[in-house]
């Protein structure tokens, strides 16, 4: 067993792996991750039209304002269903002047498509990605809710460039194709399988924060609206979450079932400053090996294409809903007829795991946040296996 590298500085141009066991943990200091922040471009800025729900109206007003300051065209949506939301979108959004969308409100307060699937229930914002209504997503959408100073932080968030990615495995190597391919991606990875009080200052200062639910049923991590926990352990809680004070904005993005879900661990990772990237049902793995992420629509395939296309955008939410039309491209004609179904509002039930994969994916922060890739990156996805 090796010891635990040093954290690897920005002035390396290729990315590294660094498994943390339990008795072999550094003890970080802030020189060591001292990281430069940036915010968006104003003219980057100026790109995303926000559609703010039914939220009250001083968090409106508070909301109006910041976008006023910011030179964001703001809109206010009052209606109670996600088709008033869908026809506001396809009158305000002007492409060529707009490049995303950022909804403001939890589904209560603006709704989301109602979802379900195995006696889970849920919402999507995927059918909001269509605004020109000709069946495939094509704008990115994001979402964020809370507290006014959650939602005035996530409109103008402050981005750090650190290259760190930690990733949470709580069957170690399991996750190793993941793993060395954020290192192609010119991340230095930092490999946990819990998380502990004594890792928040090296989270703090990440990138990227990823859960993986590779490896034996038994074994893997899984998901619930409050942690992500293995069948014996808690991997990472709410509070847990809560503790961490994150430095500029990175994308979390968590494989687990039910975890994109409006719960305790969704709206700490908000609260504390991260954009978030989940599924709000469950997550389900392929049965028979793929040799492209775009045939396969699982959870899996829908993991290897965000992490093939990080390379290939400019932003998250350009990268999310990209792997979702490219993934859209290849469904079966019956998979696509189930989710235009979805779309068309005659019937929330989803039958077929394809069409569960194809809309429970969800991001919530600003779809503007800068790409999380490291130096020199170049990954390319390999076959994708059986995992069960």
């Amino acid at each position: 067993m090796k010891p635990p590298m040093n954290i690897i500085r920005k002035k390396r141009h290729a990315g590294s792996i660094n498994r943390i066991w339990k008795a072999m943990r550094k003890e970080w200091n802030e020189d060591e991750l001292d990281f430069p922040l940036k915010r968006l471009s104003s003219e980057k800025k100026k790109q995303m039209l926000v559609v703010c729900g039914r939220v009250g109206s001083k968090q409106t007003e508070t909301c109006r304002r910041k976008a006023e300051q910011l030179g964001i065209d703001f809109v206010e949506e009052t209606g109670r269903s996600w088709i008033h939301t869908k026809r506001t979108l396809a009158r305000e959004f002007v492409p060529g002047h707009h490049s995303c969308v950022l909804l403001i409100g939890d589904n209560k307060a603006l709704p989301g498509t109602q979802i379900s699937y195995a006696g889970g229930y849920a919402y999507t914002d995927w059918f909001l990605q269509d605004v020109d209504n000709d069946g495939c997503p094509e704008v990115p959408v994001g979402r964020v809710f809370g507290s006014s100073e959650t939602v005035l932080y996530h409109m103008d968030p402050r981005i750090v460039d650190s290259n760190i990615a930690v990733v949470f495995d709580s069957e170690p190597g399991r996750s190793d194709i993941h793993v060395r391919a954020l290192a192609d991606l010119g991340f230095d990875v930092q490999v946990l399988e819990s998380y502990r009080p004594d890792d928040a200052l090296l989270l703090s200062a990440s990138e990227f924060v990823l859960q993986f639910s590779d490896g034996m049923y038994e074994c893997r991590i899984h998901g619930t609206p409050e942690r992500w926990a293995s069948h014996n352990s808690v991997i990472l809680s709410h509070k847990d979450a809560s503790a961490i004070s994150f430095k500029g904005y990175p994308v979390v993005f968590s494989e687990a079932c039910n975890t994109a879900q409006e719960g305790p661990l969704l709206r700490a990772f908000l609260d504390q400053g991260a954009c978030y990237v989940g599924a709000s049902l469950d997550t389900l793995n392929n049965f028979k090996p793929f040799d492209n992420w775009r045939f396969c629509a699982y959870a899996d395939g829908w993991k290897y294409g965000f992490m093939d296309l990080l390379d290939s955008y400019c932003t998250i939410g350009e990268v999310k809903v990209n792997v979702e039309k490219e993934m859209y491209a290849y469904l079966a004609p019956s998979v696509k007829k189930e989710v235009e179904a979805l779309g068309a509002g005659d019937q929330s039930k989803i039958e077929s795991d394809e069409a569960l994969t194809m809309v429970e994916w969800l991001l919530f922060g600003n779809p503007l946040r800068k790409t999380t890739v490291g130096l020199n990156a170049d990954y390319r996805p390999t076959r994708i296996p059986v995992d069960t």
